[in-house]
């Protein structure tokens, strides 16, 4: 069984490069698996940037959970729109999949992320994707390819000159374009995520408890880029999510797809590589 311990014992402070955790969220920690676990289980936090429609209601109402700031705030940053047609550039092929053109689900600006991600969350971390140009997802809305093939993420420079879209007749409607704005926000593990299961290799029920009563706490947004997976996705091992898009967010009809995630190798996240990420998704 975890130690417990009262919510007053002190807290430890982050480690080096980890995002801060809030102090209740750090007290809870504490409380379900005692004081010296709890740095280890902190360390795997991690920073996400939340996704929002630029036309949600209230956008300057605060959000009552802790572990992110006003979702969506006054302070959030629009970084460009989920669906529509993509800024490829000239001379750039369209991803395709089994001979059709690929959907595309987000384009992003790259320097909006970065200022989003630095001036809506308590610190300075570096931003670990590119700092300029855009980030184009694109997914093939089949769900056809279960290796994980069915996507490709690409990195536009900036200032390259656009080519045009695929005729209609090849199929490819464009999803509905949907402005979004970023805000960051604190992300935890889920008890499927193995990083917090080796933590306590004893007892499971300790990472389960953990991970049900932190989430609680935490957003779960329609949208995150980076962070942890907030939904039942397979892991693919060694990988982290890098966005993931609930079909609540968009105008699409995926059948009984909940959801679809882009997921990237921890190597190729570290080297900023993202021409193997890999597709997943999740049937209710």
């Amino acid at each position: 069984m975890a130690e417990l311990v009262t919510t007053d014992t002190p807290v430890a402070p982050p480690a080096e490069g980890a995002p801060p955790i809030p102090g209740d969220v750090a007290e809870l920690i504490r409380a379900r698996v005692g004081e010296r676990p709890a740095p280890s289980v902190e360390r795997l936090f991690r920073s996400s940037l939340v996704l929002d429609r630029v036309s949600d209601p209230d956008p300057a109402h605060p959000s009552d959970r802790v572990g992110a700031a006003a979702l969506p705030g006054a302070d959030a940053v629009p970084v460009g729109r989920l669906g529509g047609l993509p800024a490829l550039p000239a001379g750039t092929a369209w991803p395709e999949a089994g001979g059709r053109p690929m959907q595309l689900l987000a384009q992003l600006d790259c320097a909006a992320l970065a200022t989003a991600f630095r001036s809506t969350g308590p610190g300075a971390e570096s931003w670990p994707l590119p700092a300029e140009g855009l980030l184009l997802f694109f997914h093939d809305e089949w769900l056809s390819d279960f290796t994980g093939r069915g996507c490709r993420v690409l990195h536009v420079p900036a200032g390259a000159p656009p080519r045009p879209a695929p005729v209609v007749e090849r199929g490819a409607p464009a999803v509905p374009a949907v402005p979004v704005r970023a805000t960051w926000a604190l992300s935890a593990p889920s008890y499927q995520d193995q990083e917090l299961e080796r933590l306590f290799p004893d007892d499971f029920l300790v990472a389960f408890d953990l991970a049900q009563d932190v989430a609680d706490r935490l957003p779960r947004p329609e949208v995150r880029l980076l962070g942890w997976c907030d939904t039942d996705t397979g892991r693919p091992e060694g990988h982290r999510p890098l966005l993931q898009i609930g079909s609540g967010a968009l105008a699409v009809d995926w059948g009984e797809c909940v959801n679809v995630s882009f997921w990237i190798s921890e190597e190729d996240f570290a080297a900023g590589r993202l021409d193997q990420v890999r597709h997943g998704f999740e049937v209710a």
